[in-house]
């Protein structure tokens, strides 16, 4: 029931939040979610009522408006009168603009995708997946068939490794395994990498393991005994033949601090033993003889810890 009354806001008539819920299509519930975030501010009578007034149903109003844009409550607050950032409406919607236009590409991107995919003869389900994986693979948040990025790459770093790893080194990897989630630390090895002089040398070794472990694979798909030698080869010449010092540096500073390392690596295993169980094996015994000499792998990827471990295993 609509009260007249006098507060705060001046006289006029007032709604309870069921009334301004009717006429305004918003939820009680959202409404209270509003006023615990200080974008509205209703009148509260002494029996803990809160009453409505014509500019307390406007704001509510220009709310549900900017919400149904797609705009965001802490954006919303900062851009209308009264609230707590500077930006006016314009600049917010501005912003938006560029939000919803890269929506808009990411939407057209994997609508052309889908549709690749209903169209092509093959109706496999790898083919499939294949053609909607390219639909979440921006170098900037994909490394292909090695996974997605958690922290999308600078344009920079992002340009170099779309050169870097071109088709994939031409691994025979299901294309699904684009979508394997890398932390946002592999971001950031990723980046250093990117930029460290010399980087080439240790590309052109991660190419030639490659090409061994598939010359291996398609030999004797379960050799034990070449899978260590492939790994032995790899972790001696790692020791015996160091780096270029900014490429290696970058390893340290930054495989070290990988929270998730343990988990990454039984899954570059699986993707690896799509290839074959001996190309898994080669990751599997790159980690442990590595781990033995005192170092952390990130895949075939060698690094010393800043800090060495101490005696009760506490890095």
């Amino acid at each position: 029931m609509v009260q007249q009354t006098s507060g705060t806001g001046g006289a006029g008539p007032r709604l309870k939040i069921g009334e301004a819920s009717t006429l305004t299509g918003v939820t009680p519930g959202r409404i209270r979610h509003y006023q615990r975030l200080g974008l509205i501010q209703p009148t509260q009578s002494a029996s803990r009522y809160r009453y409505f007034s014509a500019t307390d149903l406007v704001r509510i109003l220009q709310i549900d408006l900017l919400r149904s844009l797609g705009m965001g409550l802490e954006e919303i607050s900062g851009s209308l009168p009264g609230g707590g950032a500077p930006a006016t409406l314009r600049e917010a919607l501005d912003r938006h603009r560029q939000t919803l236009l890269a929506e808009r590409d990411r939407l057209t991107a994997l609508l052309g995708a889908v549709e690749r995919a209903l169209a092509s003869p093959d109706a496999s389900a790898e083919a499939i997946a294949a053609y909607l994986a390219s639909a979440h693979s921006t170098p900037r948040e994909s490394l292909g068939i090695f996974g997605r990025l958690t922290t999308p790459l600078s344009d920079d770093a992002a340009t170099s490794w779309e050169r870097i790893l071109g088709a994939g080194f031409n691994l025979p990897v299901p294309a699904i395994f684009g979508r394997m989630l890398l932390p946002a630390q592999v971001t950031q090895v990723l980046e250093e990498l990117a930029s460290a002089d010399g980087n080439e040398e240790l590309f052109a070794r991660v190419k030639l393991l490659a090409a061994d472990i598939l010359a291996l694979a398609s030999e004797a798909p379960t050799d034990r005994a070449g899978a260590r030698r492939v790994a032995s080869h790899w972790v001696q010449r790692w020791a015996n033949h160091p780096l270029p010092a900014p490429v290696q540096s970058a390893l340290n500073e930054t495989v070290p601090k990988i929270r998730e390392l343990a988990v990454l690596n039984q899954g570059f295993e699986l993707w690896a033993e799509s290839i074959s169980p001996t190309a898994a094996m080669v990751l599997q015994l790159i980690r442990e003889e590595a781990s033995a000499n005192g170092e952390v792998v990130l895949g075939v990827l060698l690094a010393r810890r800043s800090h060495p471990r101490r005696s009760d295993g506490i890095a």
